[in-house]
């Protein structure tokens, strides 16, 4: 009996023992798992919702464009936006119209202005071309046409001054005035005048003299006799066939608020006008960028005085 007792006993304490220590051995185990760090592979097995929240992988690591160049969006003239992601999980290549509203640059506030003006015209082929692009771009010009052409065309004529556009008396024969007597002088600009009222109903006080070539006496002449001479500040040199992107950089270089820059509707070297066409949305939009308002001769002068 005393030596089943005993026994008992031993097998009590032995079972209290094992079970403290196999406790001991738990509470370790937990312990460690709970302390133990990230693995490399645990991090790259993340979700991209890790990246919103703390301790995940930031978006730039994770987008391949962001991780080649961080900062290509401000390069690209877009403005540096946080990446956050839609709620639905899509991203902006999923999502276009959300990545091209991100992409939109802000129209730039126009605080100068200049004026657009176009010799020798009208004509069918270019000066409604022109007007088209004109009228795209909401923009208003100035057109000094040449009086036997208006004799051919005076449907575009009238097109010009219905859409709001100026008109200019450019000479009937497109004729060098310092060669001619002050008589021809007055006929050039007499006919002129005659043919552009026939078809807009009013003359026109605005006259560019062809080539820009006047004599001192003849400019006194007109301008007493209640005639403005229109000049330019900016020669595109269009009617010589210059590449339209250097017709672009020449203008953005040197228009100055208040410019007033030169080119064709007609004419053109062999006739050819086609670089005018491919030129003049791109200027319009440079100098819009530029912060221009596009306006027409009697407007420009009509801020100064």
């Amino acid at each position: 009996m005393a030596i089943r007792i005993i026994s008992n006993r031993k097998l009590v304490v032995l079972g209290a023992s094992l079970l403290g220590a196999t406790t001991i051995v738990m509470f370790g185990i937990h312990a460690a798992e709970t302390q133990q760090p990230l693995s490399s592979g645990q991090h790259e097995a993340r979700t991209p919702d890790s990246a919103s929240v703390p301790g995940g992988v930031p978006e730039q690591a994770t987008h391949p464009k962001l991780a080649e160049n961080p900062k290509s969006s401000q390069e690209a003239g877009s403005p540096a936006t946080p990446g956050v992601q839609p709620a639905d999980g899509r991203t902006a290549e999923s999502h276009p119209e959300a990545g091209a509203q991100q992409g939109k640059q802000a129209p730039v506030k126009a605080t100068k202005q200049v004026a657009l003006t176009f010799d020798d015209g009208p004509d069918t082929k270019y000066t409604p071309q022109v007007l088209d692009i004109l009228k795209q771009y909401e923009a208003k010009a100035t057109f000094f046409v040449v009086g036997r052409q208006i004799a051919h065309h005076s449907d575009v004529l009238k097109r010009i001054h219905d859409e709001g556009h100026s008109i200019g008396n450019h000479s009937w024969n497109h004729a060098n005035l310092t060669k001619l007597t002050s008589a021809q002088i007055q006929k050039e600009i007499k006919s002129t005048d005659e043919a552009i009222e026939k078809v807009i109903g009013a003359s026109t006080p605005m006259v560019r003299a062809p080539y820009g070539a006047i004599t001192a006496s003849t400019r006194r002449g007109l301008t007493s006799a209640g005639r403005q001479i229109v000049d330019w500040t900016v020669d595109t040199k269009d009617w010589s066939g210059r590449a339209s992107g250097d017709m672009v950089e020449l203008v953005r270089k040197r228009t100055k608020n208040g410019g007033i820059i030169l080119m064709h509707s007609f004419g053109g070297k062999n006739g050819n006008l086609d670089n005018t066409i491919e030129a003049l949305p791109l200027m319009i939009e440079a100098l819009k960028q530029d912060g221009y308002a596009f306006v027409t001769v009697p407007e420009l002068q009509a801020q100064k005085e």
